[in-house]
Formats: structure tokens, sequence, C-alpha cells
């Protein structure tokens, strides 16, 4: 760090001598610096050290009796984050991890690192440069077929500043088939996900996968890659009566695992009217809705929207439990010139739209 000296008029022939002294061990000053003739100021340098605490030095500068002061705080150097690029791996493997200080250091700070578990290795320490706010190091893991999970340490020696983290290691399995709803529409495709224990080695984890139906098809693998633990794959479904409840499975390494959800069979819609297909705006309308085939059980819900603000109609409508009819309002408001909307009808679960009909709005 950097002090000034500034005199009140220019350093005589010879230079003027200022002496320094710091109240605090934590913060040192050269016992004196000199103003060269013909100038008013001076820089010095203020080395710090690390300490347990924050604390304050009081840096006083004297010269011909007169004394003037300043008081320095010293920020506790800290550790803030101490992360690893993943939170799992597999034995065998190395992930790697990143200490983050507070602020760049001044000088190097040497990081003392440790590890819980015999099969996980860190280095000693890690050295952060002087003028860096973060570096990294490999955490290194033993081929074994237990699962372990090991707490790393890092801590700034001269502060005494900690973190830690944890690393699972583990053989790879599969955890879970996953797809994030109990029923859904035939016809429309939905995603399914596939879950590990861990995150998979470089070359990556295929599973195997399968449907007990037609009726929602999967592809025969997916692939998770390497030092993820995730991974996507498309079902696509068809809407076929009746409603059917669907068993998705996948398998890895002699480890199955399935998820159930419902394909429901949907009816069509097999008409849409209103009460009037041109009006001036401003006058509303009532438009009318019938099923091909009775409605599901729980009922259904349709989604309504509009092509554009000069037509409003209400977010859906659902048609009741059985039922085959479903009606609703459409507001206009007065155009400029005249306008042709197209009111939508939809599926509220998938956003498939099943019906348009056309309005027009004029003018007068």
């Amino acid at each position: 760090m950097i002090g000034t000296v500034t005199l009140s008029a220019v350093a005589p022939t010879g230079g003027a001598v200022v002496t320094l002294a710091s109240s605090n061990a934590d913060a040192v000053v050269p016992a004196s610096v000199q103003v060269d003739a013909g100038s008013t100021s001076q820089t010095f340098n203020i080395a710090t050290v690390a300490s347990q605490t924050s604390t304050t030095a009081t840096i006083t500068a004297t010269y011909s009796g007169v004394a003037q002061s300043a008081t320095l705080t010293i920020a506790r150097l800290t550790l803030q984050t101490l992360s690893l690029s993943a939170a799992s791996t597999t034995p065998g493997q190395s992930v790697t991890g990143t200490l983050t200080l507070a602020a760049p250091a001044a000088t190097g700070v040497i990081v003392a690192l440790s590890s819980t578990s015999p099969n996980v290795g860190v280095p000693a320490s890690v050295t952060i440069p002087s003028g860096s706010s973060s570096q990294t190091f490999d955490v290194t893991t033993a081929p074994s077929s237990a699962e372990t999970t090991a707490t790393i340490t890092a801590t700034i020696t001269d502060s005494g500043s900690s973190r830690t983290t944890t690393l699972l290691v583990a053989p790879v399995e599969l955890q879970s088939v996953w797809v994030g709803v109990s029923t859904w529409p035939g016809g429309v495709p939905i995603s399914g996900l596939v879950i590990l224990n861990v995150s998979a080695p470089p070359a990556g984890v295929t599973v195997a996968l399968t449907s007990d139906s037609p009726v929602a098809a999967v592809p025969s693998s997916v692939t998770v890659p390497g030092g993820a633990s995730t991974q996507t794959f498309p079902i696509t479904t068809e809407d076929v009566p009746p409603t059917r409840a669907i068993t998705i499975t996948g398998t890895y390494g002699g480890v199955t695992q399935s998820l159930t959800f419902t394909v429901v069979a949907l009816p069509t819609i097999a008409g849409v009217a209103c009460s009037a297909v041109t009006v001036t705006g401003g006058t509303p309308v009532t438009c009318s809705g019938t099923l091909a085939a009775a409605a599901p059980a729980a009922g259904w819900r349709l989604g309504l929207s509009s092509s554009d603000p000069s037509a409003s109609v209400p977010d859906a409508v659902t048609v009741a439990p059985s039922g085959t009819t479903f009606s609703f309002q459409v507001s206009t408001t007065a155009v400029s010139a005249n306008t042709t909307v197209i009111i939508r009808v939809a599926d509220a679960a998938s956003g498939s739209i099943l019906y348009s009909v056309p309005l027009t709005i004029t003018t007068s």
C-alpha cells in the first residue's frame, strides 16, 4: 500500500526529512521519507501483515515539530469461497477446486488444504499469487468400490480464515427416471430425465430406455455426458383412446429405475361458433363449442387466446366432467380500421391449439 506526505510549502535546499511511525505492528512503515528540494510531497510504502481479525493502525508523520496522522483500516484476509467443478464424481476421477479471496492479494497468500478421506487427495497448500483473487487446484480420487463423502477444508495460514466443501465419490448408478407430471395429453411430446447418483465419468454413461406401450415412444438409449449427472430424453405420445398408464424404464449397470404417468386420450373439438362473425368494435360476442366426444371424468381445461388486442378472451374455459359443450365471451374494442382477429382454443395443459375461429371487427 502507498502513503503520501505533503508539506505546506516546497522543501528547502537539501530536502526535508519526515519521520514516520505506525501504532500497529501489522502496518509497517519506513523510519523516514525525504521530500526532495523544491517538492511538496513524497510517497512511501506501507507493508501490511495478515491478521486473525480486522484492525486499524495510526500512521504518524512528523516534520519540524509538527505531526499529522491518518488512520488505516487493515481488513482480515478472508477466504470468500471454496468451490468444486463437480459436487460428485466416480472413483479414480479428478475434479477442480477453486479458492477465491474477498479481494486481490497484495502479496502471495498461502492456503492450507486438507481432506477427511484418504481416498480423496488435495495438495498440502496452494498459493494465490500477488494481484490475483483466485487459484485452482486438483482434487484426485483413488479407485474404490465403496462410496465415500470427503470434507475438504481450506485455511489461510496467516489469518485463519477457513472454508469447507464436500465431495461425494461413488461408483456411478442410475438413481431415477423422472418426467415431472402424473398425467399428460396424448399427441403432445414431453421430455423425460435420467438422473445418476454422481457425475458421469469423461466417456459418459449410456442408459437403456424402454416403454411398455407404443402410445409413449422413447429412444432406445440416452447418454449422460461426462461431468453431468442428468440428461433429458424425448417421449413422443399419441392421442389414442383409451386413457392409459405408461411405464418408462431406464437400465444401467444392472440397476433398473422406472416412472409411470398417464397419457390422457383427449377428445377433439367438433366445432366452435360465435354469435356473430362480424361486429362493430365495442360489441361483445358469445362463442360456443362442441366436443367430438365426452370430456375426461375430471373435466377438460381449454386455454383461450386472441391474435389481436382489439378482441380479448378469458385465459381459459373448463368443460364439465364428461361434458361435451363449452362457451365463452369475447370483448371487443373500437378499431381505426376493419380488423380480422383469430380466436384460438387450445389444450391448457400442453398449449396445443385445437381449433381457431375468425372474427372481424369493423369501425362502424
